[in-house]
């Protein structure tokens, strides 16, 4: 098994001899004055030259020593060139329609302009602009981007040799765009359309052709982008059009039958019951006016006389051709009698028969006079008749023409949902033809003015000024040098301190009847050998425990549950790593190794523990782990700490729940001020996204025991806290000691697994016995235990 070896360092010297040390301490006070009187010499520059004179070897050795070794620096460190590519984005897109799919809102003022460039940019630097550029130029294989270098011959066979680790496969994409966000700057020129898109990578090539990608890419994007823009819009409208369809066609059938139900017709616009009215209107004035004429004819024809006739007054009413030539009849009668009677006399036979004929024409004129008199009675009463049936048949139309209107107020209304149908589907119609032919057309107003180029000189400080740099450094630590040695070669060494031979029986005893009475302390059991002293100031090696056979208690041993892992002493804290913390968690009171330190022994047995974990539960990782301590202090909060950290770093959605108390809680170190915790979530005052606290740098979710943690019952927390954490796994609890907390023991009730912590020499029986009493039957769900050695 492999054994983690970290650094520490010791006083291999041991003590002093009591013997040594006055004299060392007489000593001590020379050596003072003799080094005070010399570092007095540094204020003589005459000195300080000479000095450097005659060990100009020493510096002149050093500076060679420097630059050389900065050459030897600089042709280890990679070469680093930048190519840029020059994007010109207007932002005023091309019209091509009069109503486009996604217009350009961008407004006149600098400010619009500004941060729609700034947003382009951002869009460049995006990862989905990135992950077309890793695909197509295969950054994910390359190993300047993190991809895996090709294994053959010997690496190959040890890597297959060699068991898996269990971790999840390694994602090439992921390290691609990691390496690529640090590798691409994209900055837009102060006062200027256009943007840099600079790339830095080992050959100047690459360079070129990544920043040219990107460039192409973004056009891509932005094209692709607008046409499925325009192709949504046209699969949006094409779906919607049959509904439309239908719709109008239902309402057009729905208004026909309408008209068909009440009788409506229109010709020309109109409905026919308004033509018919009007045409009926018409005749009834031209049938009264007729009646008017027809009476007042037939009146004055009843009113003419034969005698009024005989005198010539012969009215328009009885003037015929008829009645004129009955009056020229008349007339020459009239004459011819009075011929006869002047001529023969009154008794002359042929003045009888002309007074006969004067009798006859007067007979017809009073015959005529009749005639006449009834054809205009004729006329009139047919007139009149005329009149009654064209007025009845007005009123008939009258009353259908209200009956009509009624009906045509919904009619109106029908014909209106049907103009608005047909409108609205005209319109989604064009529309459905405008944008699909939109789609093939590229309206993005941005083209590449400046292609990348490959550079053709590396960027940053050139390996002449590393070696100008490194013979500087060198000369500078070879004059320190030569100004130590001048100052302090010629001083007295210190004596060598070796550790006094061993006395006589006899002086032994003799020197411990002549010491003073001390503390009794116990004998030990067997005579231990003394250790070898080592080299003072050297720093030795020593072995942590971590991955060594563990040393269980026999109480432990006797339980049934095994032994998840042991978990080591971790020393010299100070050396973990002091860079800005990337975790919330990092660089506070609990050791958080699978972090600062993941090939470290306590890191391994922290996967470990959790592998076996998961082993158990069949590679479920959805599982509810409460860990917890046979004592206090047993270092269950850093056991749940770490293990979900590692989770969290294995990319699964881990979640740390705090159940433990006191001024060492995970609560009271990461998260002081928080406010909510698990009563609000399962009383329903909060959601569990808002109360939980999410670590930006591992993702890991964490909840802090505040609020009323006393009124939680286990119910609560299988049904409404477990429930809307199901998306949650692994969720480990902190639940500190056994038997210490009634949280914790709500938690007992709840979860999946109990993984015990026992603190290395601090476990017995008595332990184990009430763990069993206070589990009770959820004695079952342990799992193991982890040996703590610190």
């Amino acid at each position: 098994m492999k054994r983690s070896v970290m650094f520490t360092t010791g006083d291999a010297s041991g003590e002093l001899n009591r013997t040594e040390r006055p004299a060392a301490s007489e000593k001590e006070p020379a050596t003072r004055v003799a080094t005070t009187s010399k570092l007095a010499l540094l204020a003589d520059p005459v000195w300080i030259l000479t000095t450097l004179w005659n060990r100009k070897g020493l510096v002149i050795l050093a500076a060679l020593a420097g630059v050389v070794l900065a050459s030897l620096l600089s042709l280890m460190i990679p070469p680093k060139y930048i190519s840029t590519a020059q994007l010109f984005i207007d932002p005023r897109d091309l019209r091509v329609l009069q109503n486009e799919v996604s217009p350009n809102a961008v407004g006149s003022d600098p400010t619009s302009i500004t941060a729609y460039l700034e947003s382009q940019a951002r869009v460049i630097a995006s990862d989905s602009i990135k992950s077309r550029v890793i695909e197509s130029e295969g950054l994910d294989k390359d190993p300047e981007f993190g991809g895996e270098a090709s294994k053959s011959g010997l690496a190959r066979l040890i890597s297959e040799l060699l068991p898996s680790s269990g971790a999840p496969p390694r994602d090439g994409m992921l390290y691609a765009l990691a390496a690529l966000d640090r590798a691409v700057t994209v900055r837009r020129g102060e006062r200027t359309f256009v943007i840099d898109i600079s790339v830095t990578s080992r050959e100047a090539a690459k360079a070129a052709r990544i920043a040219n990608a990107l460039a192409n890419a973004y056009l891509d994007d932005q094209a692709l982008v607008r046409a499925d823009a325009a192709q949504r819009a046209t699969t949006a409208l094409t779906g919607r059009l049959a509904e439309l369809r239908d719709r109008l066609r239902s309402a057009e059938e729905k208004t026909e039958k309408y008209k068909e139900a009440n009788n409506i017709v229109a010709t020309g616009g109109r409905l026919m019951s308004d033509e018919q009215l009007t045409l009926n209107n018409a005749q009834l004035v031209a049938l009264r006016n007729k009646v008017t004429e027809a009476k007042a004819k037939y009146d004055q024809t009843r009113a003419v006389r034969a005698s009024s006739i005989e005198a010539g007054a012969i009215p328009e009413a009885v003037a015929s051709n008829t009645m004129t030539a009955l009056r020229s009849q008349l007339g020459a009668a009239l004459s011819k009698e009075a011929d006869l009677l002047a001529s023969l006399g009154s008794r002359h036979p042929a003045l009888a028969a002309a007074q006969a004929q004067v009798r006859d024409a007067r007979r017809q004129i009073n015959d005529e006079l009749s005639r006449i008199a009834q054809a205009a009675k004729i006329e009139y009463d047919r007139s009149v008749e005329a009149e009654r049936q064209t007025t009845r048949r007005v009123d008939d139309l009258t009353k259908q023409q209200y009956a009509t209107g009624r009906a045509s107020v919904q009619l109106r209304e029908l014909e209106r949902e049907v103009e608005s149908s047909r409108v609205v589907y005209d319109a989604f119609l064009r529309r459905a033809r405008e944008t699909g032919e939109l789609s093939g057309i590229d309206t993005t107003n941005a083209r590449v003015i400046s292609a990348a180029m490959p550079p053709l000189e590396k960027s940053g400080v050139s390996r002449r000024t590393i070696a100008a740099l490194g013979g500087i450094a060198g000369g500078g630590l070879g004059v320190i040098a030569a100004l130590g040695l001048a100052l302090f070669g010629g001083l007295p060494r210190p004596p060598r301190r070796t550790p006094a031979p061993p006395m006589p029986a006899t002086e032994a005893a003799a020197d411990e009847i002549a010491k003073p009475p001390a503390l009794a302390t116990p004998e030990p059991a067997a005579p231990q050998p003394a250790a070898a002293p080592a080299k003072a100031g050297w720093r030795r090696f020593v072995a942590i425990q971590g991955g060594q056979a563990a040393r269980l208690p026999d109480s432990v041993k006797a339980s049934t549950a095994p032994l998840l892992g042991t978990l080591p002493a971790v020393r010299h804290r100070r050396w973990r790593n002091e860079a800005e913390p990337r975790s919330v968690f990092q660089s506070k009171a609990h050791l958080v190794d699978v972090m600062d330190k993941p090939n470290a022994g306590f890191a391994k047995a922290i996967r470990t523990v959790r592998a076996k974990l998961a082993d158990q539960a069949g590679g479920n990782t959805k599982r509810r782990i409460l860990v917890m301590g046979l004592r206090r202090n047993a270092g269950a909060s850093t056991l749940a700490l770490n293990l979900a950290l590692d989770a969290a770093l294995a990319g699964l959605p881990a979640l740390l729940v705090d159940s433990g108390i006191g001024e060492t809680s995970l609560t009271a170190v990461y998260a002081p001020e928080a406010q909510a915790g698990l009563h609000d979530i399962v009383s329903g005052g909060a959601g569990l996204v808002r109360v939980a606290l999410q670590d930006e740098g591992t993702g890991l979710f964490f909840l802090p025991r505040r609020g009323r943690t006393e009124l939680v019952t286990s119910e609560q927390i299988g049904r409404d806290f477990f429930g809307v954490a199901r998306r949650f796994g692994p969720i480990l609890i902190d639940g500190a000691s056994i038997g210490a907390d009634t949280l914790s023991r709500h938690f007992i009730d709840a979860v999946d697994d109990i993984v015990l912590v026992v603190r290395e020499g601090e476990v017995g029986a008595g332990d184990l016995e009430q763990a069993n009493a206070t589990l009770g039957e959820n004695a079952a769900k342990i799992r193991g235990f982890v040996i703590n050695e610190a």
